[in-house]
Parts: structure tokens; C-alpha cells; sequence
């Protein structure tokens, strides 16, 4: 499988060679993207705040096309932390089809569950819906192991407890802060601002002090991406929007790749080299969405859930190039991309970021 580097000073560079063993994945590169098989439907729900969003004058939003989307979430509070962003991200395969949710739906709180490595519990998915997994707006008092609805400091600055995490290009204070002019849940969002340029500065915020789920966790982040987006006029847009960190290095977790068409890929990434991709069979759109992620340090386990269906296509076990890492110190939040000339402005809200032991879930 030939996968493409997205990372580069200014054009799309390098072409790595990964070889993978069994039916994996199709491939793509950039400028030559195919879309794949997969299983699309109806968009995701729609629940965006008014108000005018962003830089751009139509403050839309986006989301993606697949599947209903849940709403609620939940935050909350922790230590600080800082860093630079020295990943190299990028890479990316397509092709396949992209996974249906698996298992039954449950029924109240246990119905239909299945217990992951470690004995965390997943409960029962439909496709298109969740059962047995009980999702709450805000942050209620230890409800979750981690959680931030970005409900508390200034608008226009950073939240509460969280630092700025660099990235390889110009920073700014407009790349992440506190803003009301979209929510998904309360009266602020985190509000993401790349500003046209690569490499753009995101937030950070440490997971020191709780314990496993440093080393294996589900998490989960609502977030609304302004439309129109400014799409690539030639190969592809890579898109990281949540990371963790770690002494080997970073995950990213919740990541993307657009391609001219406007229709984008989700992608597990930790270096160039190492990247499983989906089809591009999701387009963003006026709503807000969630994504979900379950990572198991020690055996080097990553599933991805979209509107709280399963993307297969990129989930793997035991893998020891594509891997998770063994024990984080901290989750990034924002958007930074990796391509120069970028079209415009990449503007993104996120909210009720939520981290436990057990699946969290959208609805």
C-alpha cells in the first residue's frame, strides 16, 4: 500500500511505502484519492446555536453526512500543561467500505454491553443510534474521570486550566479560545481559528493525577466545523483535532483529510508512516457532530466512532507500527493543518469533551 505524506513545507511530499498484511485497506494519495465503497445515510442532526460563527460572514458549521448525530456531552476540570508540536502527521489510505456500527442495542444502562480489554464496558450499538450508554450535557459532578464543557473563563482567551499548545507555525491567541457565537451545550464552545496558515496553535490540557485512564480510556467531543469550508484546489487538506500526548510521542485520535471534492476521510494517525485511513465518505455541514475514541495502551488497541457508528475501517489491534501509546500526559484540542497555500481559514467549535473508563456516548 503507497500512503502520502500531508506534511510539507509548502506542496504534498514523499511517498512512503507501508506494507500491510491481510485485506487492509485500499489505496490513495494524494491527487489520487478514491473514495471507496462505504455505507453512507442521512446526515447527522442538526442542533446549532444562532449567532454569527466565526471570521467567515455565513457563520455555518459543519459536520459530516453519515449517520444521525447525537447531542450531549460533558467537561470539566484539570491541571495544565505545554508543549510544541513536533508529529510528523499525515498519511493516509482509502478505500474499503466504512464500518457499520456493531453489537445489539441495549436497553437502559445494560443492555446489549461487551466488555473491551481491561473490562471497560461498551454498550450495545445500532446502526445509527446507541443503546445502554447513558450521555449527559455538562459536566455533573464526577461523572466522568474527565471533563470540560469549556464553561468556565474568558471569551477570548483560553480555558480555564488549559495552556497553548504550539504548533510548527505562527502562533496566535485567535488560533483557540473561549467563544459564545456557537454552542453545543452552555454558553461558551472552544472556537478553533487556524487563520489560513499550517501548523496553527491548539489547547492543551494535562491528565496528570487520574490514573488508568492514562494508559486506556474512551473519550468523546462534540464539534461544528463553518461552511463553507475552504476545500483543496489540488490533492488534500489534512485536518488534526484532537491529540494525546505522550512520551512516545503523539495520537492523533479525532483526525481528517479532505479532498477537492469536499468530502473527507477519518484517519488514526501517530506518524506518516503509520496511518490507517477510511473511505471519504463523510462532507461537513451545518450541525453539530460527535466523535468518539477507545485507545488501550498496552494492547496497542484504537476504535473510532462517528454519530456513534463505528468507522472499521480504521480500528486495529496489536498493530506495532500503527500503535497506541502507552500512557498520556495530556489531551490537545483545536484545529492545525499541514498544507501550504491553504484556500482560506479552517474555523471549528468544540464542546463537552468527556474522558472515562466507560463509553461515554452521544446522545
Amino acid at each position: 500500500m503507497t500512503v502520502t505524506s500531508h506534511r510539507g513545507a509548502g506542496t504534498l511530499i514523499g511517498t512512503l511505502v507501508v506494507l500491510f498484511i491481510g485485506p487492509a485497506l485500499g489505496c490513495s494519495g494524494a491527487g489520487m484519492i478514491s473514495s471507496g465503497n462505504g455505507g453512507s445515510s442521512a446526515g447527522g442532526s442538526s442542533a446549532p446555536s444562532t449567532g454569527s460563527g466565526g471570521r467567515v460572514a455565513s457563520g455555518g458549521a459543519a459536520g459530516m453526512l453519515p449517520l444521525q448525530g447525537g447531542s450531549s456531552g460533558s467537561k470539566g476540570s484539570g491541571g495544565s500543561s505545554s508543549g510544541v508540536d513536533a508529529s510528523s502527521t499525515g498519511g493516509f489510505g482509502a478505500g474499503g467500505s466504512s464500518g457499520s456500527s456493531g453489537g445489539s442495542a441495549g436497553s437502559s444502562s445494560t443492555g446489549g454491553a461487551r466488555a473491551d480489554g481491561g473490562g471497560h464496558v461498551d454498550a450495545g450499538i445500532a446502526a445509527g443510534g446507541e443503546g445502554g450508554v447513558s450521555a449527559e450535557a455538562g459536566c455533573a459532578a464526577g461523572k466522568y474521570k474527565f471533563c470540560e464543557d469549556f464553561e468556565t473563563g474568558t471569551v477570548g482567551k483560553l480555558p480555564t486550566g488549559w495552556t497553548q499548545y504550539n504548533g510548527f507555525g505562527p502562533a496566535s491567541p485567535e488560533n483557540a479560545a473561549l467563544a459564545t457565537d456557537q454552542v453545543h451545550s452552555g454558553k461558551m464552545s472552544l472556537k478553533t481559528d487556524d487563520l489560513g496558515l499550517k501548523g496553527a496553535a491548539r489547547a492543551m490540557k494535562s491528565l496528570a493525577g487520574l490514573g488508568d485512564i492514562t494508559t486506556r480510556h474512551w473519550g468523546r467531543i462534540f464539534y461544528k466545523v463553518q461552511v463553507p469550508d475552504p476545500k483543496p484546489t489540488s490533492g488534500v487538506i489534512h485536518n488534526t483535532w484532537v491529540t494525546l500526548l505522550s512520551a512516545e510521542g503523539t495520537n492523533h485520535v479525532v483526525d481528517t483529510v479532505e479532498e477537492t471534492s469536499g468530502m473527507h476521510q477519518w484517519i488514526y494517525n501517530r506518524t506518516d508512516s503509520c496511518a490507517v485511513g477510511s473511505p471519504y465518505n463523510w462532507k461537513y455541514d451545518n450541525a453539530w457532530h460527535c466523535a468518539e475514541w477507545y485507545v488501550d495502551g498496552p494492547a496497542s488497541t484504537y476504535r473510532f466512532f462517528s454519530d456513534s457508528t463505528e468507522v472499521t475501517s480504521i480500528d486495529f489491534t496489536g498493530k506495532t507500527c500503527t500503535k497506541v501509546s502507552n500512557g498520556y500526559t495530556a489531551v490537545i484540542v483545536g484545529s492545525t493543518t499541514y498544507q501550504t497555500p491553504l484556500p482560506g481559514a479552517r474555523i471549528i467549535w468544540f464542546d463537552d469533551l468527556a474522558i472515562d473508563d466507560n463509553r461515554i456516548g452521544c446522545n
